[in-house]
This record gives C-alpha cells, sequence and structure tokens, in this order.
C-alpha cells in the first residue's frame, strides 16, 4: 500500500516528520517498508510504503491510514467533501441484482453532460507516486477515490449500456467479454458479471469491458460503487489471471457502509474536474446492513493481560479514536459498538489488541522474572544419551526401521518373542502386517541393504520399541530393546585369536560397566535358530532376563541372502535401565602393581564359563583381584567330551607389592577348588 505524505497531511494534521510518521506507524502494526522523497510540481512530497495485513482491507485507503494515525497521535481527523449539487433530471436507469449472496449492495448514479479529458497536474501527479497510470479525468476520479477510501469504483459509458440497464447476474455459457486491457474472456455460470439488457459489460469487482468504457466522446456515465462476495472476487481473479486494485480490495472485503459515501465523493469530484448534472435520485439496491457487533470489554480482564492498570476513560478514549463507539454497560464492562469497516473485531481480546497498539507495546510494563523450572533429564534419557556415546565410540551406526514386518520363524526369535505376533488390518506393504517382536531380522536385512550397496561389513543398532501380545488385551505390551549387529575380522593378536562373537560379549559386557549395572550377570547356552548352537549365549542380570546373543547360523545367512557371518545381540533396555545405577563413584589409585597368572584347565563340555568363574572367586584365594576369560579350545590334545579353558587371574595387595611366593600359593588354593569341585585338571 503506497501513499504520499502530503495526502495523508490533508485528512489529519498530525505534526510528524516522514520518518517519525514511519516510526508511529511501525510502532502500531504497520510497518512501513519503505520511504523515498519525490517532487510533485513545486513542492516536495514523500512516497511511504506500508505493509498492511490482509485483516485490515480498511487501511487500504488513505483514510484508513489517517484514521489510525489521527489514533496515534491524538489530532482530529478530517474527511474530505462529499455533498454536491443535483439537477432535476431523475436516473432513469433499471437495476436488477439476481444474485443477491454474492452482490449484497450495488449503487448507480447517473452524470449526464461531462466533458471528458486530462486530469489537473495535481491529481496526475498523485496517482503517478502511487503506482497508478492517468487516463482520463473521469477514470482519474474512480481511481483516485479508491486509494482514498479503499472502495474501487467503476464508471460506464451510460450511452453504451442497452436499455440503460444493468443486471447483476451469474454468465451463461458461451458468453464472451473483452475487457478494457484487451484480454479476450471466455464466461460461464460460475463467472458474476455486470450485464446490461444484452451482454455482459464488466467483470464484476475484477475489471471493466471494452464495449463501454469512458473515452473523449463519452458525454453520460453511469458511476458503480458495489460490494461483492471476498471468495467470488477471488476465485475469478485467478482464474483469468486478472490481479487489479480493485479485485485486490474486494477479496479483503470492503465496508459495505462505505460503498454509498465513495460514490458520492467521486460524484463531487467528477462534477468538479468534468462538468456535467448529477441525477436528483440514486439507484442504492441493499440486501443487508453492515456487520456491526457489539463486544463486552472487561477492563479487569484487560489489565490482567496487558499488565497495565488502565482507567475506564482512557480505554474508552483511545477506542473512540479507532472509530468505535462506547455504549453503558455494568460497572467496569464496556459495551463497545463495532464499526462496519472493522470486520476483523469479533471478540474481547481483539479490543484489548486494539488497546495495546495505541497505548503503545513500548508502554506495557515487562516482568522478566518469569517462574521458568527446567525439568531434570530421566534416567530413561540418560541412559540412552551414554549408551549411543559409548556405541558410536565403538564404530557403531544407527539403523532406524520398521515396526511392520512379515510372520515368520525369525520373527519370533527375539529375547522377548512368544505366540502368535498381532496383526494389523490395514497393511501398506503386502505380506508385511505384524508388529514385530524382535530387532533382530530388520537389522540383518540393513546389513544386505548396505551389503548391496558396497559396504561388506558394517556395525549397526537399534534402540527401538518391540510390541508383544497380552491375553485379554487388544493393545500390545511396548518393550524397549537395542539390538547390536557386530563384525570383525578374524584377526591374531598377540598369539590370540579375535572372535566376534567374544568381542561382541565383550562389548556388552562394557555397556554394563559404564552404566554401574547392579546385579551378577550369569552367562548359559542358548538355543535359537538364528544362532550356532557353539557361539551363542544368554544373559540374566540379577537373575531377570537380560539379552541374547550370538554368531548367525548358516540357515539365516542364506535366508538373508549374507556373504558375511555376523554377531547379533538383542538386549532388554528396560531392564538395562532399571539396573544402572548413573553416580558418579571414584576410589583411589592403586599404589602397587598386580601380579597376573594364567590358568589353563580342561573340564567337562558341560561345564560353562559362570561355574568356573564362580568357583575361582569362591575359592577362598588371598588377594584376588579381578578373573578373565581369554581362550577356550577343542583339538587333539583334548580328550572326547572335554574342553581345555583358559583364564587370567590378577592378584594384588592394597598396602605392599606381592611376592611371587604369595601369589604361587594362592593360585595353588584356586586349582584344588576346581579340582574338587569341577573335577578339572590344570592342561
Amino acid at each position: 500500500m503506497k501513499i504520499t505524505y502530503n495526502w495523508l497531511k490533508e485528512y489529519c494534521d498530525f505534526g510528524l516528520p516522514p520518518e517519525g510518521l514511519a516510526e508511529v506507524l511501525t510502532g502500531a502494526g504497520f510497518v512501513v517498508a519503505g520511504m523515498r522523497a519525490i517532487r510533485l510540481g513545486r513542492n516536495g512530497d514523500h512516497v511511504i510504503e506500508i505493509e498492511v495485513t490482509s485483516n485490515r482491507p480498511d487501511c487500504l485507503g488513505v483514510i484508513g491510514i489517517a484514521r489510525e494515525v489521527a489514533a496515534l497521535t491524538r489530532k482530529p481527523l478530517k474527511f474530505p467533501p462529499v455533498r454536491y449539487n443535483t439537477g432535476k433530471k431523475a436516473v432513469e436507469v433499471k437495476v436488477t441484482v439476481e444474485e443477491p449472496e454474492l452482490c449484497p449492495r450495488y449503487t448507480a448514479r447517473v452524470i449526464r453532460g461531462i466533458k471528458v479529458g486530462p486530469s489537473p497536474a495535481w491529481l496526475q501527479q498523485r496517482l503517478e507516486a502511487v503506482g497508478l497510470r492517468p487516463i482520463n479525468n473521469v477514470v482519474d476520479v474512480t481511481n483516485y477515490v479508491l486509494m482514498e477510501w479503499s472502495q474501487p469504483l467503476h464508471a460506464f459509458d451510460l450511452d453504451r449500456l442497452d436499455s440503460k440497464e444493468i443486471v447483476v447476474r451469474r454468465a451463461l455459457s458461451g458468453e464472451r467479454l473483452v475487457t478494457i486491457d484487451g484480454a479476450k474472456l471466455d464466461l460461464n455460470p460460475e463467472v458474476l458479471v455486470i450485464a446490461d439488457a444484452a451482454r455482459p459489460v464488466a467483470l464484476a469487482g475484477v475489471m471493466g469491458g471494452r464495449d463501454t468504457e469512458v473515452d473523449e466522446g463519452t458525454c453520460n456515465i453511469l458511476l458503480e460503487s458495489a460490494r461483492f462476495r471476498p471468495a467470488t472476487v477471488r476465485r475469478m481473479a485467478r482464474r483469468f489471471g486478472l490481479k487489479t486494485e480493485s479485485s485486490y480490495r474486494f477479496e479483503r472485503g470492503v465496508d459495505i457502509e462505505g460503498v454509498e459515501l465513495a460514490s458520492r465523493r467521486a460524484t463531487a469530484l467528477i462534477l468538479e474536474l468534468a462538468g456535467g448534472e448529477a441525477a436528483k435520485d440514486t439507484v442504492d439496491v441493499r440486501i443487508k446492513v453492515g456487520a456491526r457487533c457489539n463486544v463486552p470489554l472487561r477492563l479487569a480482564r484487560l489489565n490482567a493481560i496487558l499488565g497495565t492498570n488502565l482507567e475506564e476513560g482512557v480505554v474508552s478514549n483511545t477506542l473512540c479514536r479507532l472509530g468505535f463507539e462506547i455504549k453503558g454497560g455494568k460497572r467496569g464492562v464496556l459495551e463497545v459498538n463495532v464499526p462496519s469497516f472493522r470486520g476483523d473485531v469479533t471478540q474481547e481480546i481483539d479490543l484489548i489488541e486494539e488497546v495495546a497498539r495505541v497505548y503503545g507495546y513500548n508502554n506495557i510494563p515487562t516482568n522478566t522474572a518469569l517462574p521458568i523450572h527446567v525439568s531434570p533429564i530421566g534416567k530413561q534419557e540418560r541412559v540412552e544419551e551414554r549408551v549411543r556415546g559409548l556405541l558410536a565410540g565403538w564404530g557403531f551406526f544407527e539403523a532406524v526401521t520398521y515396526s511392520i514386518v512379515e510372520d515368520s520363524e525369525t520373527s519370533r526369535a527375539g529375547l522377548l518373542t512368544g505366540g502368535r505376533p498381532l496383526r494389523i488390518r490395514n497393511p501398506i506393504r503386502a505380506g508385511e502386517d505384524c508388529l514385530r517382536q524382535t530387532l533382530l531380522g530388520n537389522l540383518l536385512r540393513a546389513k544386505r541393504h548396505n551389503q548391496d550397496y558396497g559396504t561388506p561389513r558394517v556395525r549397526l543398532y537399534e534402540l527401538s520399541k518391540v510390541y508383544l501380545p497380552e491375553e485379554e488385551q487388544k493393545l500390545p505390551v511396548e518393550k524397549t530393546c537395542l539390538g547390536l549387529l557386530y563384525e570383525e575380522d578374524l584377526t591374531v593378536v598377540e598369539g590370540y585369536a579375535k572372535d566376534p562373537f567374544y568381542a561382541l560379549r565383550g562389548l556388552l559386557e562394557g555397556l554394563l560397566s559404564a552404566l554401574g549395572a547392579k546385579g551378577d550377570i550369569c552367562w548359559e547356552g542358548l538355543a535359537n535358530p538364528f544362532f550356532t548352537r557353539e557361539k551363542s549365549c544368554k544373559a540374566s542380570l540379577g537373575g531377570e532376563p537380560l539379552a541374547i546373543l550370538g554368531e548367525v547360523s548358516k540357515e539365516i545367512v542364506k535366508t538373508y541372502d549374507l556373504r558375511s557371518t555376523p554377531c547379533l545381540a538383542e538386549i532388554d533396555f528396560d531392564l538395562l535401565v532399571e539396573k544402572a545405577d548413573m553416580t558418579s563413584t571414584f576410589q583411589r589409585l592403586p599404589l602397587y602393581p598386580p601380579i597376573d597368572r594364567d590358568i589353563a584347565i580342561v573340564v567337562d563340555e558341560g561345564v560353562t564359563w559362570a561355574e568356573i568363574e564362580s568357583c575361582v572367586r569362591g575359592a577362598g584365594a588371598k588377594f584376588l583381584e579381578k578373573v578373565e576369560f581369554f581362550d577356550l579350545y577343542r583339538g587333539k590334545q583334548v580328550p572326547p567330551g572335554k574342553k581345555s579353558v583358559a583364564f587370567r587371574i590378577h592378584f594384588r595387595a592394597p598396602d605392599r607389592t606381592l611376592t611371587g611366593e604369595e601369589v604361587d600359593r594362592a593360585r595353588e588354593v584356586i586349582i584344588s577348588e576346581l579340582t574338587r569341585r569341577l573335577g578339572a585338571t590344570v592342561r
């Protein structure tokens, strides 16, 4: 929206320089996007470009901006003259509105005996300053009043109207209209037109037709001022690609009470600049009254929201300066009558915003002492963050997979699975209609995807939900699990084979250690179709199932078409969170070095490492600090049905360095206990 500084001052003598005016308008919500100095004749002026929000069509005219400036500066608002002398001859024009819902008001005035010619310099310069091209004195007046009152008007050559009749109707199929800019439009019943007795002569609210435009030969005119339904105008403007100053305002809604007022203002100017005589009467087809409503405003509510202590007189005066009317009401409550040009004000909070704008946002006190309480991060989030950080440091990448899978044996072979999976009624993919009970199958699919795209070996993890069926309950039990997929080349480090299975088990022990998990961990054998029997196990923590892990079986490798054999683990993350202790603890660094002893024993095939470790710790050997497994062997040197287990024992005294003799005696105590309880022999 462009206006000029001097034009605005004609309606409100606000006494501010252009820069001060821009600051006041911007502070009230009308952002001044640009301003430039111009010269109009001998005088200087400024063109001010204002950003007007879509809910304020009343401010798309100079009068609307002047009303705001008058309220902000406490200066009187002066309206331009709209009175004129009429002749004795009647209008003699028939107006019919066939679509009252689309055109709730239509006015027509007739002026006879005009002389069309160039507009005076002041009018041309003012139109050019706001971006409009001068045409002739009649058309320029309609454009001038449009920019002044935000009310579009249109002048028809009365002598070119068939039967001197105006019909506001829907177009007929097959009708055509050539607009004043030469566009040829094919019309249909979805289009609202202004027609005479024979044909369409204008596209309602958008643009007039060439056949009835005002030119140098025009002597008599019909001046149209109307209100059209915004949605109808918007649809037509978009359909035909015609964006005009008129359609821009009709799309946002014009004041139904301002229709006749703008018509009188334009008539007065045409008589002044083009001469002629106005008909003694006016055609005014009006379907409904302007939308006016009463909105109660509670002073207590206003002050509570704004944080102010404004009195009733201040609030009333502020609203009255904006054009609102105050009626009597209960004590502490103002009954506010909303003018028709403010269709955006419908409730109490709208009135409060109006008071705040004019009172000044900078005058509203601010209270920065807001009671903000930051909630501490929960244990679940802290454990998740720690686990993700550890896994990233160990070379794992996070995978995010679908919760809906196909039904198969492997889809029910996880840590917590059991029973038939829950099915969904509207699967997205054919064959995938079950809620997953394990993360393992999806991790293998992710590995195959990476394998197919040139990454043969990966380390992946997924921390997500699994869904377990519950008897007599439609909804599943949701459990959070941590799935791991680990791969590593078999290498030889310090004479020992590094096996992915034992590396993955070590990672699990590392997680438990890093989280300070409470409870003893126990390892047992496992029978699961996902894993080989030789390299698979399950772990319990404090007597509760914690995890399963192992090397993927050959059948699964073939099923998923894998080129390498990864190791998988699935961990009950909810149990891990429950047992985790994130409290930081510290202990003094040892002052004396440890002494290590390696022991390799031969035991029965059925003896587990958990039993061996328990036996070592329960032997009662002095200065025992730690037991570490490092090798398992089956071969020619070991009898059938037996296996060789090698482990390392660490001894340390807190107050001195141990001697070799003390460590050897402790070692013998452990060997003796292993022999007695497990039938072990030293290899």
